[in-house]
């Protein structure tokens, strides 16, 4: 049975294109990456960052909904 999770807010949005953005341009890994692994590495940051200001936010939302947004 699949768990729908509700619809993205503008806060998370905002927050997983910034992940997204400084995952992608991280010059460590570069673009040279797995697409799981991208998507795994934007996953943890996002649930990092969403602890603080100006974010503040209660996300369960799982790596494969994040790649899919």
């Amino acid at each position: 049975m699949s768990k729908r999770t509700k619809a993205y807010m503008a806060a998370e949005d905002k927050l997983l294109c910034e992940c997204w953005r400084d995952i992608g341009q991280d010059p460590k890994t570069g673009a040279e990456q797995k697409h799981s692994t991208f998507w795994i590495r934007v996953h943890r940051e996002f649930h990092e960052r969403k602890k603080f200001l100006p974010y503040q936010f209660v996300s369960t939302r799982g790596w494969v909904s994040i790649s899919k947004r």
